[in-house]
């Protein structure tokens, strides 16, 4: 499976399930199902590539924001969730996290487990057996790339995620790492 495929695959699943993030999941798995284990195998290659280009600190920070508090298990659903918008949304976050807002409407899913283990799950399914992954396919990165923001400091957050920001100013409810809420 190249990238094309697996792009294909996530769009075809999201553009079926629409907002819904659990069943795009369940489509994911479906169609993780009906491969072969080398190709289940790619896919996980593949998402777990676009996983570690989302994990920097900007995107963090921009999570902090829209979502309250995120700790790391809640930032691999996180990139889990952006991932599951496709292509087009990767690159729009990858390139200014502050686009992460336009998520905003669907931010209940972000922190939703359902992708997790899904290429786990279609090779016990259809191989009767755990993979045996090897190499550093499951393994943790160092760290986010990237330098974290100081969220504490009003100005500077309202500088570097002004569309954000502006969400929050429309939701009054939501805390601020600020601590003006």
């Amino acid at each position: 499976m190249d990238e094309v495929a697996f792009w294909r695959v996530v769009e075809d699943c999201r553009n079926e399930a629409g907002a819904d993030s659990e069943h795009v999941a369940r489509l994911v798995l479906r169609a993780l199902c009906a491969m072969g284990p080398d190709e289940i195998l790619a896919f996980e290659r593949h998402w777990f590539a676009v996983q570690d280009q989302l994990y920097t600190w900007p995107l963090l920070d921009a999570a902090i924001l829209l979502l309250g508090p995120v700790d790391d298990d809640d930032f691999a659903s996180v990139q889990d969730w952006i991932l599951s918008h496709g292509r087009a949304v990767v690159q729009r976050v990858t390139d200014d996290p502050d686009c992460l807002v336009e998520l905003a409407a669907d931010r209940h899913n972000a922190r939703g487990d359902w992708f997790c283990g899904l290429a786990v799950e279609a090779l016990i399914k259809t191989t009767g057996r755990p993979p045996g992954f090897g190499g550093d396919l499951d393994e943790p990165g160092d760290g986010p790339g990237g330098t974290p923001a100081d969220l504490t400091n009003e100005g500077e957050t309202r500088r570097r995620y002004p569309r954000i920001v502006a969400y929050l100013d429309q939701n009054p409810q939501m805390a601020r790492p600020w601590g003006d809420a």
